[in-house]
Order: C-alpha cells, then sequence, then structure tokens
C-alpha cells in the first residue's frame, strides 16, 4: 500500500485582496459579465468569470521539492517563493 501526500496553501477568506476580488468576481456574475476587470484577473489568474475562481483562489499551490532518502520521502518547503497571501498550508497523507 502506498501514501500520497499533498501540500496545499490557503488563502485566508478573510484576506483584504481576496475580499475585494471576491466582490468584483460576484458583481461581474450577477451582472452576467464575461470577462473579469484586469486587476481581479491577473489575482484569479483568469479573464472569465466563474463562479469556481472563489474556491480555486482560497487554496493556492505551496513550491515545494521532493526526494527520497533512506526509505522516505522528504518534502522540502521553498518559503522564500511562498505566496504573501497564504495564512495556511496543510499537509495531507492519503493511503
Amino acid at each position: 500500500m502506498g501514501m500520497l501526500t499533498r501540500i496545499q496553501g490557503y488563502v485566508s477568506s478573510e484576506d483584504i485582496k481576496y475580499k475585494k476580488h471576491s466582490k468584483v468576481l460576484i458583481a461581474c456574475i450577477e451582472a452576467g459579465v464575461s470577462e473579469l476587470p484586469k486587476e481581479t484577473a491577473e489575482y484569479f489568474g483568469s479573464k472569465y468569470v466563474d463562479k469556481c475562481l472563489l474556491y480555486e483562489k482560497i487554496e493556492v499551490a505551496v513550491p515545494y521539492s521532493k526526494y527520497t532518502e533512506d526509505y522516505a520521502d522528504v518534502y522540502e518547503i521553498i518559503v522564500s517563493e511562498i505566496p504573501d497571501d497564504v495564512h495556511k498550508i496543510r499537509f495531507v497523507n492519503c493511503w
């Protein structure tokens, strides 16, 4: 039996930038606009209006490297490359 480890960063839904851009996204959804304003599109990484972006932005990829050493999988978080708005990092082991 193997084990899978997932490392995921999370932006707080209380983050000021997240709140600002999520309001813009929701307003675009409600107005039936098909493309986001430039600044909000850059924040979410997509120019298209999609409610899924609200949840995708909360989960942020954390840069890490993985290698095997003496019967162990080693994960090293690259701290200097973690986005500033990440407030929590979660390690999930699945068997």
